[in-house]
């Protein structure tokens, strides 16, 4: 905008402030009463420095009242400043309305309304915002922010993911936009970290769990509203009209929909020898944006709940190793990690699981897709199995001559596991050794996530018949 324009915008707003009322948003006005200006932007400033400074709080809102306790609205009482106000929007965001309407990323990204013929926010929302923006911040920043709208092409956001399984002592950061939070360990701890919140779930829910953030960035941040007639349109339409990256070099990419979030869980789960699976996640899109019109800091959220599971404390070492499996898994020929998602989902469902019967059937599942991928049901499966286990991971003569014991008794422990149900004490692995089913079941998940690695690493699943002694045939 011009000068002249900014300074326009300035008395306009100042002339709004000087004529305002604090109104309830529910339409029966009789049971809320206005709020004094001064309180309300007391009530702004402390949410949106709260939500800014502490996306964790909204994991912890999420479910309760005080997720969105703004039930106030800024409400201009003449309508001559606000209709100038209205004219001065359409003036400078023309490019951006139709039928009185506006399409900022918030609709996307956090949620907003579908008519079945077009889809937006009324203008009348961005006048709201802008209000709130010039309350809490001051004219200032309202016009500097009101001008930066009719320039700026893209805004920030992130991806707020809970991990559980794994469990940090400080914070570490992946790659660039993407990093790792440790949470204390019990609500009451995160509850003093977080003055003001307030938490309605399972006592000790956020302990033992890791804050995974993704940066991202979406361009544009207004558009025009879109003309759709079916649900069908709106998912192409939407899609296509707000590009949305994370904000990394490393994965720029990457949209949204696109990130391999299931792989990062994957690699940090064989770097840390743990299940780690996400237990809720949403995003994140900070209120004091001009574009954020859907009243809200998050667009809902999933939950995952699970039995609570074992929990590894991971520290750089780990994750560096997380980095490096996950970079191989991107990188990937696809059908090389098709074929890796079985074995190394099962691996992941065996660490999670405390019953032995179950982690064995895992296991010989994720091992049988490793090891027998090719081979159809025949008499030498058991045979098979084992000599192309002990080839593989085998050092030497003896070492592999040890792996076949070992392999034998596993693919005995699923087969019993499957098929009877039970589990013996002890495993006989060779004449007159024996070990307590405690000891061997972690032997066979290290052996598996070894198996995993090695194969990551190779880039592909190996030649059989070339590995096997250099035979044509097995």
């Amino acid at each position: 905008m011009t000068e002249e324009r900014k300074q326009k915008l300035r008395q306009l707003l100042c002339e709004a402030m000087e004529n305002l009322e604090i109104r309830p948003l529910s339409s029966n006005s009789s049971q809320s009463p206005s709020m004094d200006v001064h309180n309300y932007r007391r009530r702004l400033q402390q949410r949106w420095t709260f939500y800014s400074e502490s996306p964790i709080a909204i994991l912890m809102n999420y479910n309760s009242l005080t997720y969105n306790p703004l039930t106030y609205n800024p409400h201009i009482v003449s309508e001559t400043i606000k209709s100038k106000l209205l004219d001065f929007i359409r003036e400078e965001f023309a490019r951006f309305i139709h039928e009185e309407k506006i399409l900022p990323a918030s609709f996307f990204l956090i949620g907003g309304f579908f008519d079945g013929l077009s889809i937006g926010f009324p203008i009348d929302r961005l006048l709201d915002q802008l209000m709130k923006i010039a309350i809490a911040r001051g004219i200032e920043e309202a016009v500097l922010v009101f001008d930066r709208g009719t320039e700026e092409t893209h805004g920030f956001f992130q991806d707020l993911v809970l991990l559980e399984g794994i469990k940090l002592k400080t914070e570490i950061q992946m790659f660039e936009g993407i990093r790792l939070l440790p949470l204390p360990n019990s609500t009451s701890e995160l509850l003093y970290y977080l003055p003001g919140a307030s938490y309605s779930g399972p006592e000790n829910f956020f302990s033992g769990k890791t804050l995974l953030v993704i940066d991202y960035f979406v361009s544009p941040i207004l558009h025009k509203p879109l003309q759709i007639s079916t649900i069908q349109e709106y998912g192409d339409q939407i899609n296509s009209t707000f590009r949305i990256k994370v904000n990394s070099k490393d994965f720029a990419n990457f949209k949204i929909d696109d990130f391999p979030l299931n792989l990062l869980c994957q690699a940090l789960s064989l770097a840390c020898h743990s299940a780690v699976r996400i237990s809720f996640d949403t995003t994140f899109l900070a209120e004091d944006k001009l574009y954020n019109l859907s009243h809200g800091v998050g667009g809902g959220g999933n939950w995952h709940f699970r039995p609570p599971g074992n929990v590894t404390e991971a520290g750089q070492h780990q994750i560096d190793e997380a980095k490096r499996l996950f970079n191989i898994l991107i990188n990937l020929d696809s059908s090389t990690v098709k074929k890796l998602q079985i074995p190394i989902d099962r691996w992941i469902k065996s660490a999670a699981n405390k019953d032995f019967i179950d982690k064995i059937i895992d296991l010989g599942i994720a091992l049988e897709a490793l090891y027998l991928f090719d081979r159809d049901g025949n008499s030498e499966l058991s045979f098979q199995f084992r000599l192309r286990a002990s080839w593989y991971l085998g050092r030497d003569k003896a070492d592999r001559e040890m792996l076949i014991d070992e392999f034998k008794a596993i693919y005995t422990l699923r087969s019993k596991a499957v098929h009877i149900g039970e589990l013996p004490q002890t495993v006989k692995i060779r004449k007159g050794e024996s070990v307590p089913i405690s000891e061997f079941i972690p032997k066979v998940q290290d052996l598996c996530r070894q198996s995993i690695i090695k194969i990551l690493e190779a880039g592909e699943f190996p030649d059989w018949n070339s590995l096997i002694l250099g035979a044509e045939s097995l």
